[in-house]
């Protein structure tokens, strides 16, 4: 993101005034140099103008930083936005006891464990003509023209051979034929001495058999030679036992199924014994613990870059005369937002307790990352790492470690008075909200979200949420009079609530920076002002200044000279 300073339209460079060229100075017999009293006295006034340039250098040097730490915030968010989803966060891996079935996972993928038997692979189907080998490719297979026909599943082909076709010919016509592309491929089995025609449907599955209907006038392709040496089947598996029967089995007209389990493509290669074999889907927790470490390094990098633009720490790189700092309350606020955010409990989230249940994680000090309190340390103030920790989290309780950082848009209750009916993700503010409603006579007749009245379905048992809470619905399922109510809770992960703090400090129209860097910009305005009304006045100076000694250069040059005359006079009598 980039910011166009507006001074060019608010300033005109002053262009100065010379008096070059209409007054010069002859000198004085004593030496006099009126030019450098001139460049002195104006030397020594222009300190105001000197003390302005130094200021607007500064000026454009800190909103330069401020730009490069508003692109550094910028990429930081679009990091954290890659992962702050359950989806994108979360990284499964699967594997198969036996040889016979590999997997693939999608982020849909559930942890747990499956018990997959193959019966039968799915396979295309394969005639051969086995009664008539051929001894060369190059031999005609018919003298006139003719037609070969056959269907495949439900669609017939129809396929016209020419005169003289040979055997060659005729697979490369099957082949080129537009009614026969895509469905059945022709080829040529050749055993070390002779060729054998074949032909072979594209696609697996029982509905996909081949029928020869009529082979014409081709030589030794009578339907009776040719043989089913493959036929079209499906893929036969049982997942869990199921189907129960023992003759009952899941059919796909594929080896490879994507369609049983959410997120897992099973990949069948072989049949397997009545035990099949087990596939395992649990947490990729080394991938979960490098997108945890790369969110731990690039927020430090942004602490540690805030604390020197603000004074905080000094940059040893950097000769400390060279090095600004931007004291603005503006910029502590960012820095404060992001510290709190970090040490802060995630939104909506509730501490655990082995009775009554709750967010098995709900702080990052948790998990093993917490704040270096200690001043004479080289990262004080940045997060601190320990990764036995974090790998003892990921061990414990994988799935807690994600929420943490992902979840989003979960609504939950925490009474069986109310139940959350959704929640619309953009739309309503993450935290606890305190719901209480009335039912007298059996009607629901008030209800309030932290203390503000709520609205009510036309059904009349469903709280509508507004403001903060817009777009979170609850049922009523505690229907008996008197008053009622309990916590409900939207959670965010601290991805997102990061997200969404870096997106408003570095909004470009209503950002926290662009209001600071907007400032400073309007500071460099001003100053460019006062610069050109500072060398106009130095200019004006000058243009006085150099009158006046001219004056004074031509009256003394009068002077001398009549002082020179009245000399001669007196030499002469």
């Amino acid at each position: 993101m980039s910011y166009v300073s507006s001074l060019s339209s608010d300033v005109t460079a002053y262009e100065p005034v010379t008096t070059s060229g209409e007054v010069s100075f002859s000198g004085l017999g004593n030496g006099t140099d009126f030019s450098e009293i001139i460049d002195a006295t104006i030397d020594a006034a222009s300190y105001q103008l000197e003390d302005y340039e130094a200021q607007v250098e500064e000026t454009e040097y800190i909103v330069d930083l401020l730009e490069q730490i508003n692109d550094e915030l910028e990429d930081l968010e679009e990091t954290l936005e890659e992962m702050d989803d359950p989806d994108e966060f979360f990284e499964m891996e699967g594997t198969s006891s036996g040889d016979e079935v590999t997997v693939d996972l999608t982020g849909e993928a559930d942890e747990g464990v499956h018990t997959l038997v193959v019966n039968q692979l799915a396979q295309t189907d394969v005639w051969v003509n086995t009664e008539n080998a051929f001894d060369s490719e190059d031999e005609v297979v018919t003298t006139t023209a003719t037609t070969l026909e056959l269907t495949y599943g439900d669609e017939t082909i129809s396929i016209d051979v020419a005169a003289g076709a040979t055997l060659s010919t005729l697979v490369n016509t099957i082949n080129a034929s537009a009614s026969a592309r895509g469905l059945v491929e022709a080829d040529l089995l050749y055993d070390g001495e002779q060729y054998y025609f074949t032909l072979s449907g594209e696609d697996a599955g029982a509905d996909n058999d081949i029928v020869i209907t009529d082979t014409g006038d081709l030589d030794g392709f009578d339907l009776a030679n040719f043989t089913n040496t493959q036929t079209a089947q499906n893929a036969q598996i049982r997942v869990d036992g199921f189907p129960t029967d023992e003759d009952a089995w899941i059919e796909r007209d594929t080896n490879s199924i994507d369609d049983v389990v959410d997120g897992i493509t099973f990949e069948l290669k072989e049949t397997t014994d009545d035990d099949g074999v087990r596939i395992t889907v649990e947490y990729d927790t080394d991938a979960m613990m490098d997108k945890i470490s790369t969110f731990v390094e690039e927020v430090n990098q942004v602490i540690l870059d805030l604390q020197t633009l603000t004074g905080r720490v000094t940059d040893d790189d950097e000769d400390e005369d060279e090095t600004y700092t931007v004291d603005s309350y503006a910029m502590d606020i960012i820095y404060n937002e992001l510290k709190s955010t970090l040490s802060s409990g995630a939104l909506g989230f509730s501490a655990y307790d082995s009775d009554t249940g709750g967010d098995y994680y709900n702080a990052l000090s948790q998990i093993g990352i917490s704040t270096d309190a200690d001043e004479g340390s080289d990262t004080f103030g940045q997060l601190v790492l320990d990764e036995d920790e974090l790998e003892e989290a990921l061990e414990t309780d994988p799935e807690a470690v994600g929420n943490l950082f992902s979840q989003h848009g979960v609504g939950e209750s925490d009474t069986d008075a109310l139940q959350v009916i959704s929640v619309i993700d953009t739309v309503t503010g993450a935290g606890t909200y305190d719901v209480e409603y009335t039912v007298e006579n059996g009607t629901l007749i008030s209800a309030t979200i932290n203390g503000e009245d709520a609205s009510i379905s036309a059904d009349g048992w469903t709280i509508l949420g507004s403001g903060d809470a817009a777009g979170l619905y609850m049922s009523v399922v505690d229907q008996t009079d008197g008053t009622h109510g309990g916590d409900v809770r939207v959670k965010q992960g601290k991805l997102g609530e990061l997200t969404d703090l870096l997106e408003d400090i570095t909004d470009g129209e209503t950002g926290t920076l662009a209001i600071v860097i907007d400032n400073y910009e309007s500071t460099i305005t001003n100053l460019d002002n006062s610069i050109y009304n500072e060398e106009k006045r130095l200019d004006a100076l000058e243009t006085s200044l150099t009158r006046k000694y001219a004056a004074l250069d031509s009256m003394l040059s009068e002077l001398e000279n009549r002082s020179t005359l009245v000399e001669t006079l007196m030499a002469d009598l």
